[in-house]
């Protein structure tokens, strides 16, 4: 999973996205599921601090432009990855996002994102070249592959049950750089 997914929203602010100076991000959890048509399907959900209850004041046609903003930006920050499926490059595309409440100063944002590649009978692996950076904040990304994992290189804690890989990152950990999956199938 590309660690730099779950910290993007860090730069959309440095881009001007963000509309409140308050507006903090604390934690985000990711679900990779690898499908054996080689299709990648990812759901991401990022958590705010948001004490001066920044979101929970848009009116709609507001959130409507927020969102659109934030999910321009995320996909300009996707398009600076390199994403290789068997060596060849596949481009990842927001298809969604939502803003939402847990409480008026606890918003989250979740995104659905796609790409695609060839697999193959046997030995297949997904690359994925991005900034290095430091985690800003906590996240946790589960990867669901199509077969068996046969070796990996992300950073953060790693735990692999047979085809499903658990990543723990806590903040200030160096992420990014290159990460590799391969996997059997």
């Amino acid at each position: 999973m590309s660690q730099l997914y779950l910290s993007q929203i860090l730069k959309l602010e440095e881009k001007g996205v963000r509309m409140s100076e308050k507006v903090k991000p604390i934690y985000a959890s990711g679900v990779f599921t690898f499908s054996r048509n080689g299709k990648v399907t990812q759901y991401t959900i990022f958590y705010y601090e948001d004490p001066e209850n920044y979101y929970a004041s848009l009116n709609k046609s507001s959130l409507d432009l927020e969102l659109k903003n934030i999910k321009s930006n995320l996909q300009y920050f996707l398009d600076q990855e390199t994403i290789l499926i068997n060596g060849e490059k596949s481009r990842a595309r927001v298809i969604w996002a939502k803003l939402g409440l847990i409480k008026v100063d606890l918003p989250f944002v979740e995104f659905i994102i796609t790409f695609r590649g060839r697999l193959r009978r046997g030995s297949n692996e997904y690359v994925n070249y991005y900034e290095e950076e430091e985690a800003e904040y906590p996240y946790e990304v589960t990867w669901v592959m199509p077969g068996r994992i046969l070796d990996i290189k992300i950073h953060g804690q790693v735990t692999i049950n047979k085809n499903i890989v658990y990543v723990k990152v806590n903040r200030g950990t160096k992420v990014g750089g290159e990460e590799k999956i391969t996997f059997f199938i």
